[in-house]
């Protein structure tokens, strides 16, 4: 061949290419999938080789919070292949067809009685787990067994979106309403930090609870100590419970405070408690309600609670038949306002939920309110708006201020569980 058809050979197009999915790498084949639909994925098994990948896209990340019913197939599933239930990575299960009160009992297998213990004992490589439709699996002596399957497992995350304290349950009340003993004996707070000293490799724990008593969280307080969250990263939990974890989780990056009534002595405590947390902490969620007068009124004080805060998320509950609320502008003004003691800050999220969205120009932010936050905070990247809309900020050089917000786009939320569960037996839903 001469050296015309050499390089005429060299720049042909190759011939044995990748053509279809049978020749993309496991690994793309996986992020396919993870785009699919749970419906669509199954139309990918043609063959051995791409079940086998189906199979490990389906069941790595399974979230099923809704669907009780949909959870006991899927526990049946573990006992009928074993291989499948080791493939699980993240479990988000719901449990409530356990207690013959919310569930009609007629419909759970004898296989899975009296609690799917064993089929979900199957799945021993979780490391990200949810637990919906079980309150009492933490303190309960007849959830022993549970427990002790839950603590052999290796979690890096784990979600625990309701506790039924005991303290309250057995609080004895007069008609008057004055509470006058309690008589249970134990103590779910400590039994909270054996859950935490059983999982050394948690990084990610979400308490988004609002019934822990404050004889709970002081017994927390009182007992948590740094050698039993030793890897913990991000915390989601009630303020006077966020506050057994601050002044002993040195690798805390991610809080995030749930709804309270905020005033001078709970910040006063978190004040006091933030002391460790002011060094480590760069993500920071608050949630409000819209008539939280001292919040709103303290803004920069809280936000000051932990001044390296590089992203800040306002979550605003204005959830009220009230149609005389203040709209999604007012309270984005106070904390554009406010946000200029985070000089670190790079990312601001601000939601807004309202039980009328309909109404005009309740969501809407003016564009200087926007370059007011940029102004505030220098290193601001980006913001998304009570509407879920991305802005970026555009350097120009004919704007005073030299810079305007661009928007980037709508956000839009995915939801991969599925929509509804199953139908129950008979065509009647509990």
């Amino acid at each position: 061949m001469n050296k015309l058809g050499l390089e005429q050979a060299a720049y042909r197009p190759a011939q044995s290419q990748i053509t279809t999915i049978l020749d993309l790498p496991n690994e793309l084949v996986l992020r396919v999938i993870s785009l699919l639909s749970t419906v669509s994925v199954p139309n990918l098994m043609v063959n051995r080789a791409l079940r086998s990948v189906c199979e490990q896209g389906l069941y790595q990340s399974i979230s099923l919070p809704q669907c009780p019913r949909r959870s006991i197939l899927l526990l049946e599933t573990f006992l009928i292949r074993p291989d499948l239930a080791l493939l699980v990575r993240h479990l988000d299960i719901n449990l409530r067809w356990r207690d013959p009160g919310q569930f009609p009992q007629d419909e759970v297998p004898s296989v899975l009685q009296p609690d799917g213990l064993y089929a979900l004992c199957l799945a021993k490589n979780i490391r990200s787990l949810r637990l919906v439709g079980v309150a009492d699996w933490i303190w309960e002596p007849k959830m022993a067994k549970f427990r002790e399957a839950i603590f052999k497992l290796k979690l890096t995350r784990l979600q625990v979106p309701h506790i039924r304290d005991p303290h309250t349950e057995y609080a004895c009340v007069w008609p008057g309403g004055s509470i006058i003993q309690d008589s249970w004996d134990g103590d779910l707070g400590d039994d909270i930090r054996k859950l935490l000293q059983a999982q050394p490799l948690l990084e990610e724990f979400n308490l988004s609870t609002m019934s822990i008593t404050y004889k709970t969280s002081g017994s927390l307080r009182d007992r948590l100590e740094a050698s039993d969250i030793p890897c913990l990263k991000s915390l989601q939990a009630a303020p006077y419970v966020a506050m057994a974890f601050l002044p002993v989780a040195g690798r805390l990056e991610s809080l995030d405070l749930l709804i309270e009534d905020w005033d001078d002595g709970l910040f006063s405590d978190l004040e006091a408690k933030s002391t460790l947390a002011k060094l480590s902490v760069r993500c920071f969620t608050l949630r409000a309600e819209y008539d939280d007068e001292w919040f709103w009124n303290n803004l920069a004080k809280v936000f000051a609670l932990l001044p390296k805060t590089e992203e800040l998320s306002i979550a605003i509950d204005s959830l009220t038949s009230n149609r005389n609320v203040e709209p999604a502008k007012y309270f984005f003004e106070k904390v554009s306002n406010d946000i200029q003691i985070l000089p670190s800050l790079r990312h601001l999220t601000v939601t807004f939920e309202t039980l009328y969205p309909e109404t005009p120009k309740i969501f809407e932010v003016g564009m200087e309110t926007l370059l007011e936050c940029k102004l505030s905070c220098p290193m601001l990247e980006t913001v998304v708006d009570p509407e879920m809309r991305l802005w970026i900020f555009r350097l120009d050089h004919q704007s005073s201020r030299g810079f305007v917000p661009q928007l980037i786009g709508p956000l839009t939320a995915w939801h991969p569980e599925p929509a509804k569960d199953l139908p129950a037996l008979g065509g009647v839903d509990s």
